[in-house]
């Protein structure tokens, strides 16, 4: 929505941050999630606008040789008119009272459900979060129950399922289970490729069209992966991604950076860049940050530092370029890049994740949960879905995703600022990441999540490259005595990994954000 430009008003900006790359330069307004690229003119007026009539601003900034002598006043009226559809510009005062997601937000439609199969595993990893039920629990809802539960979440808008576990091969009913998945809507198998043979990639090749198979490794060889997942799992892993390839299935790699083995992911990478069978090869390579929890607590797997989760992000991406400079055909992808771009691309602005608002997850014991993280967790039950003979309880989902307390609760986490505090960091672009590090709802998110600083490196890279990626090498117009804009940041909300785009419906500007962590 622009902002109001009247004839004779003195023009008002939004704070911002000023970035500068490759000779153009970035204003970021951080309260409202937004940012706007302009060459050195384009900057220099709109430092020079606040407070000053368009025939006073025109006057002195072609005086100072920053917009052209001919016409001054009819270009700033055209560049004015622009930045007050960019939302940085307007003769009315720019305010707005910040206000907390749940105050606003209501569930109006999931997108993403997380269903664990089974708890059951043929490994026992030791960065598992879920280990306690891998080892103990043996339970599993029924098959019919998991199908009428997934058409009950495609009813309430569910556009994909994260088939996990344990490991999801293990279930003798799987093909049905994914059959039900991917009716109307798609699926991601969550396997670590050690069970894949030719006769279930031959199954599995039957929904080719709406699934995706994401294979779990953590390494570039035995040693490394072996670290983590036990000796043996390297070699039958890649197996399982070359016979999924083979019959023509898309397939991702997840990885799971810990101290011990951080510095070795990037190479994982370039190995995943050069796999292929014929014409297929590799999706991407999803980083996942670990949660610290289960056997992660064991070693303190899950002490990684902020910067090391940067270098290993950046370095996975710089490690698919090289790939590409060396003539690998590739189109790998670094999901987590991706994300961060979705992050930089599109507003507003963003409250925590989509937990309990746009994702559930449905655990093996038949209880109903906000998101991934918390499926190990007990404490985050959000209710259960079965009767005593283990049927599904028609219409529970929609009305414990409504009304249930602990739902409600999880609604409350915010990253606003307490008692009206400044935003001084990209929160509202990120959403801060994962609620579930946090111990109070209202609390500092900066002192409470481990990777909160590498949430606001990331984000800030990727607004950068956004931002600039599409201007020319050489383009004249960055010195040019006219003010252009090069680009902004779109008003539209996007789903959890940049599925379903839709215009910005909330009067107050704000969003849940995505589920950093695992989608």
């Amino acid at each position: 929505m622009a902002f109001p430009i009247s004839p004779g008003g003195r023009f008002h900006t939004p704070e911002f941050i000023v970035r500068e790359k490759d000779g153009v330069f970035v204003a970021i307004d951080r309260e409202r999630a937004n940012w706007i690229c302009l060459n050195r003119s384009g900057m220099q007026i709109v430092q020079a606008l606040p407070g000053k009539t368009v025939e006073e601003a025109a006057s002195e900034c072609a005086a100072a040789g920053v917009l052209s002598s001919e016409e001054p006043e009819k270009h700033l009226r055209k560049f004015a008119a622009d930045l007050a559809r960019k939302e940085f510009l307007s003769t009315m005062p720019i305010t707005g009272e910040l206000v907390a997601r749940a105050e606003i937000l209501k569930p109006e439609k999931l997108h993403e459900v997380w269903i664990v199969t089974n708890f059951e595993c043929n490994m026992a990893c030791r960065h598992c979060y879920t280990y306690e039920r891998v080892a103990e629990d043996r339970r599993r809802v029924g098959k019919d129950a998991l199908l009428a539960m997934m058409d009950e979440c495609r009813r309430l808008g569910a556009e994909v399922f994260y088939l996990t576990g344990g490991e999801p091969l293990l279930r003798e009913d799987l093909l049905d289970l994914i059959e039900g998945a991917t009716h109307r809507s798609r699926a991601i198998l969550f396997t670590n490729g050690t069970l894949v043979t030719p006769e279930w990639a031959e199954h599995l090749s039957r929904y080719r069209e709406r699934l995706v198979v994401q294979v779990s490794l953590e390494g570039p060889d035995e040693e490394s992966n072996s670290i983590l997942r036990g000796t043996g799992s390297f070699a039958r892993a890649m197996e399982g991604i070359r016979t999924l390839l083979r019959a023509g299935l898309r397939v991702g790699v997840s990885t799971t950076p810990t101290p011990r083995t951080a510095s070795r992911v990037p190479e994982l990478t370039r190995l995943l860049a050069g796999t292929s069978e014929g014409k297929h090869g590799v999706d991407y390579h999803h980083i996942i940050y670990v949660v610290h929890a289960g056997n992660a607590r064991e070693g303190d797997t899950a002490r990684l530092a902020t910067t090391d989760l940067i270098d290993v992000v950046t370095s996975c991406k710089e490690a698919i370029r090289q790939a590409k400079q060396e003539g690998v055909k590739t189109r790998l992808k670094i999901t987590n890049d991706k994300i961060f771009e979705a992050i930089a691309s599109n507003g507003p602005r963003k409250d925590m994740c989509g937990a309990g608002y746009t994702i559930l997850g449905i655990n093996a014991d038949g209880m109903l949960h906000p998101c991934a993280t918390t499926m190990h967790d007990t404490s985050f039950n959000l209710g259960t879905l079965l009767d005593d003979q283990g049927n599904y309880v028609p219409g529970e989902i929609g009305r414990l995703w409504r009304e249930s307390a602990a739902v409600q609760r999880i609604r409350s986490f915010t990253v606003l600022p307490r008692e009206g505090g400044k935003v001084t960091d990209l929160r509202f672009f990120h959403g801060g990441g994962c609620w579930y590090h946090m111990q109070d709802q209202q609390g500092d998110i900066r002192a409470e999540h481990p990777f909160y600083a590498a949430y606001e490196t990331l984000t800030e890279k990727a607004i950068l490259h956004v931002a600039t990626k599409d201007i020319p090498e050489g383009d004249r117009t960055k010195g040019a005595p006219l003010p252009k804009i090069y680009s902004s940041m779109a008003r539209t909300r996007i789903s959890c990994a940049g599925v379903r785009k839709t215009g910005d419906t909330s009067r107050q500007g704000i969003d849940n954000g995505y589920c950093i962590c695992f989608a």
